[in-house]
């Protein structure tokens, strides 16, 4: 578990525990243990291992200001969004995308985005002011500081944090929470754990993204990622508000109060 790649990643302490709490009573052998652990923190932390090269986009943001350009910021945010697969699907539909989801939950002034990858260089998309609270949330030690870098530049507190959201849900309250493209993940990581994570969120609107398609575009993923959704808040009178993309469908939660 002390492989370099992802020593540098600085992943939580929590999670490493986390798997090992999972699969201690199936595989009570230490080597047993120590090998599932392994191969289930690549299957997390493998879509981390993109192109991006932190020095070079840390750079880039040293160039802009909170007085810079929005156009040049967008510039730089976009080049940071397209060097991984997730947020580069979606480049596309960007400038739409938000004006969509704010049209049903209306604009909010607090949010609260988990394993949030770089979905925060989205910001200056959203049409939002600097005394929104974006809190961020991620397990990659290297772009949470980067996160909170760009936060600086855009005026924004430096609300993102290294945090296992799966092990430590955030508490505070918030109008939204962002949940795109992981979902699906998590129940990989540990069947059904999404369910926990959703009711123990204290905001109005639970806003969760899955692609549509696979990657390739050959496989149609939206009835069963539907089914995912669906069978996860079974139960609950929560209303459910479909937005569909391209190639992701988001699904607007509403709990109906704060949590």
């Amino acid at each position: 578990m002390r492989a370099p790649k992802y020593q540098a990643m600085g992943i939580p302490e929590e999670t490493v525990l986390d798997l090992l709490s999972q699969e201690s009573e199936r595989y009570p052998e230490h080597r047993a243990l120590v090998k599932v652990v392994r191969r289930k923190l690549h299957n997390i932390m493998a879509p981390y291992l993109e192109e991006l090269d932190y020095a070079q986009a840390s750079d880039w943001l040293k160039g802009l200001s909170v007085d810079s350009d929005l156009s040049a910021v967008k510039d730089v945010c976009s080049r940071i969004l397209s060097s991984h697969a997730s947020s580069r699907e979606r480049m596309p539909f960007l400038e739409t995308f938000y004006a969509q989801i704010f049209a049903v939950i209306g604009k909010p002034t607090s949010i609260l985005d988990l394993a949030c990858g770089f979905h925060p260089f989205s910001f200056p998309w959203m049409g939002l002011p600097p005394q929104c609270q974006f809190s961020a949330y991620d397990i990659h030690r290297p772009r949470i500081q980067l996160i909170n870098q760009f936060f600086a530049v855009m005026g924004l507190a430096p609300l993102a944090e290294l945090r296992d959201v799966l092990v430590s849900p955030p508490e505070q309250q918030a109008d939204a929470a962002f949940l795109f493209k992981e979902a699906h993940r998590m129940e990989k990581r540990n069947p059904g754990c999404n369910r926990a994570l959703w009711v123990a969120l204290k905001v109005r609107y639970l806003l969760v993204s899955l692609p549509s398609t696979d990657l390739g575009g050959t496989h149609d993923l939206a009835e069963k990622h539907r089914s995912l959704v669906y069978t996860t808040i079974s139960g609950l009178p929560w209303k459910v508000t479909e937005i569909v993309f391209p190639n992701e469908i988001v699904f607007v939660l509403d709990k109906g109060g704060m949590g």
